[in-house]
């Protein structure tokens, strides 16, 4: 068996993704025989607060049971104890990393080798969260050879992770209002609105960051907030793709075409 290895996983309040992927990499830590310990906590904790009910209930679809868990703020002492800190997605590593530079610090998806941000799921329905689960499990044990590699002490663990550079933190938002309008449109029934356009209107700013001197992102971006806004409650399927094609669109530098385009679909709607 492994020599124990304490790795704290974080999340935002500690009451949905992070104490699932705790639970989710526990499981795989004690099918495995390698002897770690999985913590969760959050940056904003709701101390003593229970797992979100859908976090529950998904977890318990696959085998795993959160009622015991209670959310706990993060604190000097639990990143002092952790050998590893893994971060459920790039905003909560910022954070992170900005607290504790001497710290590196992995996302959930940069454990995989992979560009992906898995969604706050709050207070989306039951099947959502489910599919969050399955893709958080996935990139754990997608990640595990690393955690192997860190808890054996063959890879590097005192040199900070790097700050990712504005045009990745852009494709990065992309990516991720890409893959929720793509559930909306897949699973309407399961994706609340309201928590869906916040995440929307989260990314935005990130999606203003050039990727070219002359991209055209920023007034691009100004108009897809239009259209946001003109968006039913809850939204047609065409306005879904409307958004989708047009957020599809910031993979690239904004042209001046690019822009006259969602200047006509905003003439349009």
């Amino acid at each position: 068996m492994a020599v124990s290895w304490l790795i704290l996983i974080v999340g935002g309040a500690d009451t949905g993704r992070a104490p699932i992927a705790a639970a989710l990499l526990s499981r795989a830590s004690a099918q495995q025989h390698l002897g770690w310990t999985v913590t969760s906590a959050g940056v904003v904790g709701h101390d003593d607060a229970p797992a979100e009910t859908e976090a529950r209930a998904a977890l318990l679809t696959m085998g795993l049971d959160l009622s015991a868990h209670r959310a706990r703020s993060l604190s000097d002492e639990l990143v002092a104890e952790a050998q590893t800190l893994l971060a459920v997605d790039s905003g909560v590593a910022r954070v992170l990393q900005a607290r504790y530079p001497h710290r590196t610090v992995v996302t959930l998806g940069g454990l995989a080798g992979r560009a992906r941000e898995i969604p706050d799921p709050f207070r989306m329905q039951i099947g959502a969260w489910l599919h969050y689960a399955n893709e958080i499990e996935a990139l754990l044990l997608a990640g595990l050879p690393k955690l192997r590699a860190l808890s054996a002490g063959d890879a590097e663990k005192t040199v900070p992770a790097a700050a990712a550079p504005p045009q990745s933190e852009r494709l990065d938002a992309v990516e991720r209002t890409s893959r929720l309008l793509g559930l909306l449109a897949d699973l309407p029934a399961v994706v609340d609105w309201a928590a869906a356009r916040r995440q929307i209107e989260a990314d935005f700013a990130p999606m203003e960051a050039p990727l070219a001197p002359d991209d055209l992102a920023r007034p691009y971006v100004a108009l897809i907030r239009v259209l946001l806004a003109r968006t039913t409650v809850p939204p047609s399927a065409a306005h879904v793709a409307a958004l989708r094609a047009a957020v599809a669109r910031l993979r690239v530098p904004i042209t001046p075409a690019a822009l006259e385009a969602i200047t006509q679909e905003l003439t349009s709607c």
